[in-house]
This record gives structure tokens, sequence and C-alpha cells, in this order.
């Protein structure tokens, strides 16, 4: 039996007439498989418009929508094509508001600027909220314009692995050149191999030390600095400099591929269980300030609660049981019909699990992300307990995010405050060629 070459089979799609082309590109959902169909003609090429790109990348990087400025779909997907390649931490979320401020003894300090810095020295550490209502913290996503970047992102990782005891650094201020230069100042040798890890610790101590010298300011400095104002009577409180920023056009977007969460150790009340939310458009403060987000993650409390069971005695083949699954059903119907998937993580589900929101409303430009449980912790020692890294089930495209926190550990003997070091996401960034990140 004959069967048609692939060559044959390939000329006679290259025949089809330019929309026939356009609804074959329309099913495609990688932007690889849209690149090599694209490279097989200019005629092709052509027939591409900048709505298919446009639907094709969305499918392809979690949601994203590009700028309608982007006509040329298939760069775009280069760039994109790169950043990803490059995936890793995201560090460019600077927090917008609050509901909740920092602790009346060191608002400079423990504001929600320290959750979405990866500074494993800072702590969000809020004043207490009576009643044990909702703690919520927003953060937009922007891209800064700086030189030192790839260097800031080394130290990061740098001090994340070698995991100091960095918690010392109690008040706060301290910027990540000083502690980076503190922790690394006797890699002084000049001989290490070149492209070694010790030699580029000891280029940028080198540095580091030199500017120090010159009178650098070694306190946090710019958007790294703390800085808010009180909003009205409900106790909002917001960083005017991003809200300024993240209602500028054409904003940068992260795809999110993984979640990273911190619990803060050896604080009264560790954060236990709650609620990422993600935002398709800028956050703004009145996503704080209005109440929805606080009404909705209150009535989610109570499945969350359920996800990882108060009994010690709990294993994985209690993953299955009836508690689980009634806290899952009321997740989903409390979410408007987002399936809870549970994600695969670093953690032993008895120490604490992490589930994605998939589906829902594809169309809400704030939507339920992830909700976390950890198990209760009846001492204070959370030392052997790791950073919580989750593998997003689907990348997300979002804007910003919004962490409300509907439960701690309490061991204040009181009302309750709330202590959460870090959270935030991995994976890669799409910045339109016209965004200003100055």
């Amino acid at each position: 039996m004959r069967t048609r070459s692939n060559t044959a089979r390939q000329r006679s799609l290259l025949k089809l007439p330019d929309d026939c082309l356009r609804n074959v590109a329309l099913f495609i959902d990688c932007d690889v498989d849209a690149a090599r169909l694209a490279l097989t003609s200019r005629r092709v090429m052509r027939s591409m418009t900048p709505t298919v790109w446009a639907q094709i990348l969305k499918a392809s990087h979690g949601g994203l929508k590009i700028a309608a400025a982007e006509t040329d779909g298939l760069r775009v997907a280069a760039r994109l094509a790169a950043a990803r390649n490059d995936e890793g931490p995201v560090n460019d979320f600077f927090a917008l508001a609050t509901n909740c401020g920092a602790a009346p003894y060191g608002q400079q300090t423990f504001w929600a600027d320290a959750l979405f810095r990866r500074e494993p020295w800072r702590i969000y550490c809020s004043r207490s909220n009576p009643g044990g209502e909702p703690v919520l913290c927003a953060a937009a996503f922007l891209v800064i314009d700086d030189d030192n970047w790839p260097d800031i992102r080394w130290m990061l990782d740098r001090l994340e692995a070698d995991n100091h005891e960095l918690q010392r650094y109690t008040d706060g201020l301290d910027s990540l050149e000083s502690v980076f230069l503190d922790c690394y100042s006797y890699y002084t040798r000049t001989d290490w191999r070149p492209g070694s890890v010790q030699a580029r610790t000891s280029r940028i101590c080198q540095e580091l030390h030199r500017r120090f010298l010159e009178g650098e300011d070694r306190f946090r400095k710019g958007l790294f600095r703390t800085n808010y104002e009180a909003r009205g009577d409900d106790g909002v409180e917001v960083d005017p400099r991003i809200e300024a920023l993240a209602a500028r056009a054409h904003p940068a977007t992260a795809i999110a591929t993984r979640i990273t969460i911190r619990r803060a150790r050896n604080f009264t009340c560790p954060a236990r269980c709650g609620i990422i939310y993600g935002f398709r458009r800028p956050p703004r403060v009145s996503d704080i300030s209005d109440g929805r987000l606080k009404d909705l993650s209150a009535a989610a409390a109570p499945a969350i609660h359920m996800l990882t069971p108060d009994d010690p005695g709990w294993s994985d083949d209690d993953a299955s049981s009836d508690q689980i699954r009634l806290a899952l059903s009321d997740l989903e119907s409390c979410f408007g019909g987002a399936s809870p998937v549970l994600l695969h993580s670093n953690l032993h589900p008895g120490d604490g699990v992490c589930y994605q929101l998939v589906g829902g409303d594809r169309d809400a430009e704030v939507f339920p992300l992830a909700v976390f449980c950890y198990a209760y912790r009846g001492n204070w020692d959370l030392g052997n307990m790791d950073a919580s890294h989750a593998i997003l089930a689907v990348p997300v495209a979002i804007q910003g995010l919004a962490v409300a926190v509907v439960e701690t550990d309490d061991h204040s003997h009181g009302e309750a405050n709330v202590d959460l070091e870090y959270v935030g996401i991995e994976g890669y960034a799409y910045v339109p060629p016209d965004h200003d990140g100055s």
C-alpha cells in the first residue's frame, strides 16, 4: 500500500488558503510547534496574524496576554523561549498594600514588603488581628531596570543555598549587599578558579567592600526600603510608590510554574493556613480595602483547615479520607467551581500540603491560585521544616499576588498576629519591549 510522504503532506498543507492556514494554526497550543509552522514559508508566516499568535502564546504560557503593540508573534515567541530557558525564582514582586500593618514594635522592620522578598532575614510580622480575621497582603509584579540584577539574584541564591542563620539580623533594615558581605567577607583570595562559585563570591565581596568604604549606605534603599501610609479608617496601609508604578501602561507579566512558601521560624504565630490569589491585571489598593477577598478567605478557611488533620498519627493513606474529600468539595464550591489539585511538593503530606485551584472563571481579574495548610506544631521549633516548593499543575500568567493568612499556630497566649517569612513564585517573565521599568 502506497502512502504519501511527509514532504507531500507538507506541500498539501501549504496549498491551503490563508484563512484555512490561520484556522489550522489556532489549534496549536505549543509556541514551538507554531514557530515551526510559521517558518515553513513566508506565506504561512504572513497568514499567522498577531491575533493568531496572541491565542497561541496565551495557551502556551499560562494565559499570557501579549500587548496589542506586539505585531511580530514569532519574535515574541523567541523572547519567551529564551525567558523560559532561564526559569527560576522571580524576584520582582513588591508589596502594594495590607489590611493589617506591622507589629507596633517594628513597623519599619516587619511590614508587608518583607513577605514578598526572598531575603531570609526579613519577616512579615503583623499586628494582632482581633477575632482571627484573615490578614491580606498584595504585591505587584514590576520589572526594575537595574544593571546589578544578575548579581542580586546570585547573592540571593547563594544565601538561600548556604542556609545561614540570617535571622540574627533582627532589625530587618540591612540591605542584601551588607548581609552578603558580612556572610562571605572571608572570600578575600584573588586566585580562585575563574568562573567558580568562589571566584564570583570574592569578586562581589571586593566590590561591595569598596562601595562601603566610599560611604555607601548599608541599609535598604529605593523600592527596597519600607515605605507606607495609612489609607482610610479601616487599617489598610499602602506603599504609594508601588501604587503609582503598578498603574503604568504595558505592565510586565510573570508566568508562575512553582510556588515557594517559607514559614517564620521561632516566632510566636507562624502562619498555618492560607490562600494565594493571582491577578490577571495589576493589583489595586481596592482589592484589599473593599473586603471581598477578606470575606471570601474567611468563608474558605474552615475547609482549608481540614486539609492537614491535627492528628499526629495522620499518614499518606488518609489522603483520601472523608475529611479531605469533604474539604476539597467545600473549596470547589467556595471558589466557583475551581478544582483543587494536590501539588507535588518537597514536604511530606503530614507536614504540609498545597493545592492549586484549576479552572473556574478564566476571565476573572482576581482568582484563587492556590491554598496551603501546614500541620499544627505544638512547639515553637520550626527549624527542621524546609521551605515548601510546590510545582504548579498548570502554569499561570499573573501581574500580581495576594496572600490571605486565615489561621496561625498561636503560641502567644492571647490575640494572635501573623508571622510569615516569604511567599513567592518561580517561573519567568514577559516584558513588552516598550515597558519602562525604571
